[in-house]
Parts: C-alpha cells; structure tokens; sequence
C-alpha cells in the first residue's frame, strides 16, 4: 500500500505532457527565407492582414510548444482571420540574421521569437514584446489566445506625459543603439557557435563547452539589462519632472523646461566583456 501511495503521489506531481510533444514540425531548415518572407508580406497587405513570423528550430521545446498552441481551435482561428503567418528556422540561432535584421532586430535572444508587423511599412509592432514566448511550452494557452488576439486588433500609441519629454526620448534612442551594438555582437557569437556545432565533436575547439556558456549566459544578460536600463531612464526622468514641478502636476509645461534645461543623466550601459567576441 505505501508503495502504491508513492506511486500516486508521483502520478500527481509529475509535470504534464506539453503541446510540443505533438506538435508538428514546422520549422524546416530553410535557412535562406527572405523570398519566402517577400512573398508573405504580399500576401498579409493584399488580405489586409498582419504578417507572423515565429522564428524557432525543431530541436527547441518551446518552438514547438508555441506550434503546439496554434493548432488550439480557438486561436489558430484568429491566426486564420487576422494574420499571415511563417515559421522561419534559425538554426543554433545563426541562421535567418538577415531576415531577422530586416526588421531592425540585430539578434534574438531566445527562441522562439514572434514578430507581429504591419505590412504596409513592415513596422515591427510588437518590438518590446517580440521574445514574451521564450516560455512557450509551459505558457497556457489561454494566453496565447488573448496575446495574439490583442496585436490583431487596433494597437494603442503609448505616450504620456513623461513620453513627450525630448530627453527621455534620447535616452530611450541610446538605449535602442546599445541594444543594437550588443546585438550585433551576440549575432556574430552564433555564427561562430553554429559553425562549432556543425563539425564533429573531437574537431570543435577545446574550448566549445566554456564558449557555448558564455553565449547562453550573454543572450539572457542582455535583454535583462536592456530592460533595466529602460525603467532606469524612465524614473530619473519622472523623479527630475517631479522635483522640477514642486507641489503642482506634472505638465507639459513642466516638460518643456526641463528639456530646455537639457540635464546630463547618465544611464550605466556594461557592455559584455568577452576574450574572443
């Protein structure tokens, strides 16, 4: 009995059997994908529709488990209604750049990546959303149904009073331009891994394990600290608007003196300090 008691408790505890899998395998190493993207653009404007992309690989569970999520009746409807959708294979993360680039990404940082855009002007909508499915296989899918559903409506334009300030404005473009500078980086990391993984074990250098690490380890760091740095610069900006306003609101009056005033804030950006990259 208190074996059988062992065994039901495992039954119950043991984690569930994710969508991937059964999902299919829909990412099919076609590592030159731009006409297929060309095409699907196309298509989206034609349908007045918005293009998906999901770039991932099949050896990735979260890939599949997002594949896994859009065969969900509910939401592979809305994917039918609203938005033309590809699935582009990224290898070990170093194929596809381009299309990646293209859209004014430098580099992914997990897999998969969506990017949902508008394909009048190809505007990557869902920029500071873009890695949310990095989880996807443990992600329920109900919230894939209510993400997807929101970017298929009207995106509201965020702003406010703190958003109008010109000095926040710059501090949010040198955030943008550091992000892409170590983006460009990590981007050349993964053809170097890539190439690595390629060869046969005993001819990757002595190093691979160690190099593959710091990759790992780059690729999470990097949008953390972008993140931070953006929360960073939206509070000495509201704590200077507020200071600057004294005990009445923060207006737009407020805002126009302070960025006539211009003040030095200096934000602390910690490139990645690498021996080969």
């Amino acid at each position: 009995m208190r074996l059988l008691a062992s065994l039901l408790a495992l039954l119950l505890i043991a984690p569930p059997v994710f969508a991937e899998d059964h999902a299919p395998a829909a990412f099919d190493q076609n590592y030159s994908a731009m006409a297929e993207v060309d095409a699907a653009l196309e298509e989206a404007l034609a349908q007045d529709r918005r293009l998906l992309l999901v770039f991932g690989a099949n050896w990735c569970h979260d890939s599949r488990g997002l594949v896994g999520h859009f065969q969900d009746p509910e939401l592979a409807a809305t994917l039918r209604d609203h938005y033309v959708t590809r699935f582009i294979d990224v290898g070990w993360r170093d194929q596809n750049q381009d299309v990646i680039r293209r859209f004014g990404v430098a580099a992914l940082y997990a897999t998969p990546m969506v990017m949902i855009i508008d394909p009048a002007d190809e505007t990557l909508l869902n920029r500071d959303e873009r890695e949310a499915w990095g989880s996807a296989a443990s992600t329920p899918v109900d919230r894939a149904r209510a993400y997807f559903a929101r970017w298929a409506g009207d995106i509201p334009v965020a702003g406010g009073v703190v958003e109008s300030s010109l000095v926040y404005q710059a501090m949010m473009i040198e955030i943008d331009l550091f992000e892409e500078e170590e983006g460009a980086r990590l981007a050349r990391a993964y053809l170097d891994d890539g190439r690595w993984r390629a060869r046969p074990a005993d001819e990757r250098p002595e190093d691979f394990t160690a190099r593959a690490e710091e990759i790992d380890e780059w690729r999470r760091h990097l949008p953390r600290q972008v993140a931070q740095l953006r929360t960073s610069a939206r509070s000495m900006v509201t704590d200077a608007l507020t200071e600057l306003a004294g005990d009445g609101p923060v207006s737009g009056e407020t805002v126009a003196v302070f960025d006539h005033q211009n003040p030095d804030l200096h934000l602390d950006f910690q490139p990645h300090e690498s021996a080969r990259w």
